[in-house]
């Protein structure tokens, strides 16, 4: 291990983007099906490990998010439930040095055409968190996602659900494909969790034309943006500039974008770029799982080959505790932890 890995290894960190569904572990996918007599390719975690994990650019976006099924399957009971989430904060803790974690599920997705309640696969989820929370120096927090291709009745009700569990709830997403889905569609969504008080983070120009970034910011308002590395191709800088005036936080997930073709390379990815502009960014794994990813390998990236400097990396941890959606309480442990002022 190089000094910049060890270095990178030891620190602490903080994570805005992760998705539940994507930090099932292979065993755990494998496990599963054979508790409740579930399909698979293979039984052999090894040779599950070729289909399941991507390694290489898909050839789309929705490609790759077809990947997810084999995760998606896992949750097939309440116990699946609860051992997943611990498993997710498990391995955010102990291999990653993670200290702040928002993790975010949807949970039409997640209890697809599933025999589970809601809110009992909620609670879980969040005691989980909880529990662990009280056994570690890790703060938690829960987003759900309302997933724009199950249609707007979901994203209501979604929401909905979101609103009626506000104090185990800090925020919500939209996600999923924004092509087929702009942002104009959910303003209905947006007014109603603004109502409530409960922030909003967007899926927005990891794919297709920068102007869905400034549709995002103009029709629905979010306090931060997942991926949104389409905003660096508005030569004029006006869309980044906006970011920066509305002082909204960037999620960035470089491996991601790179596996989803959302840039060409992992050197042409924009972090750097927002970084200098003045924006506010912090950096995440996305589906660490599934992905072939984590935040070591984020934060080596970002300085081995997108030219960040550490100092920069202390920048996101700072941007990352400044953009949370977690408790003031929460914020300023999680800064104490990361060393940020």
């Amino acid at each position: 291990m190089t000094d910049l890995q060890e270095k990178i290894k030891v620190m602490p960190k903080a994570e805005l983007h992760r998705h539940l569904e994507g930090c099932v572990r292979v065993g755990t996918v494998v496990d599963m099906a054979r508790r409740h007599g579930l399909k698979l390719p293979t039984f052999d975690p090894a040779g599950l490990e070729d289909v399941y994990k991507l390694r290489a650019p898909g050839a789309s976006l929705l490609e790759v998010l077809g990947r997810f099924e084999l995760a998606q399957a896992s949750f097939a009971s309440y116990e699946a439930v609860e051992r997943i989430t611990y498993e997710a904060l498990e391995d955010a803790y102990n291999k990653e040095n993670i200290r702040l974690l928002e993790l975010r599920y949807s949970p039409d997705f997640m209890l697809k055409e599933k025999r589970l309640d809601w809110q009992k696969a909620h609670d879980i989820i969040n005691s989980t968190a909880e529990k662990f929370e009280k056994a570690s120096n890790m703060v938690c927090g829960v987003i759900l996602i309302a997933s724009r291709s199950y249609g707007m009745g979901s994203a209501l009700k979604t929401a909905a659900f979101a609103v009626s569990n506000k104090k185990t709830v800090i925020g919500f997403d939209l996600a999923d494909n924004e092509a087929d889905y702009p942002s104009s569609l959910y303003t209905e969504v947006a007014r109603g969790l603004a109502a409530a008080g409960l922030p909003l983070t967007v899926h927005s120009g990891e794919e297709g034309h920068y102007s869905r970034v400034r549709e995002t910011i103009e029709e629905l308002r979010p306090r931060r943006i997942g991926h949104g590395v389409k905003a660096a191709d508005d030569a004029s800088g006006a869309l980044m500039e906006l970011i920066k005036e509305r002082g909204i936080t960037v999620e960035t997930n470089p491996w991601s974008n790179y596996l989803t073709r959302a840039v060409p390379s992992v050197e042409a990815h924009p972090l750097k770029r927002f970084i200098n502009a003045g924006l506010r960014c912090s950096i995440g794994a996305d589906d660490p799982e599934i992905l072939d990813t984590h935040l070591n390998k984020e934060y080596a990236l970002a300085v081995g080959r997108m030219g960040l400097s550490l100092e920069d990396i202390q920048y996101t941890l700072k941007c990352a505790v400044e953009g949370s959606f977690l408790t003031p309480d929460k914020k300023q442990q999680a800064a104490k932890e990361l060393g940020v002022k």
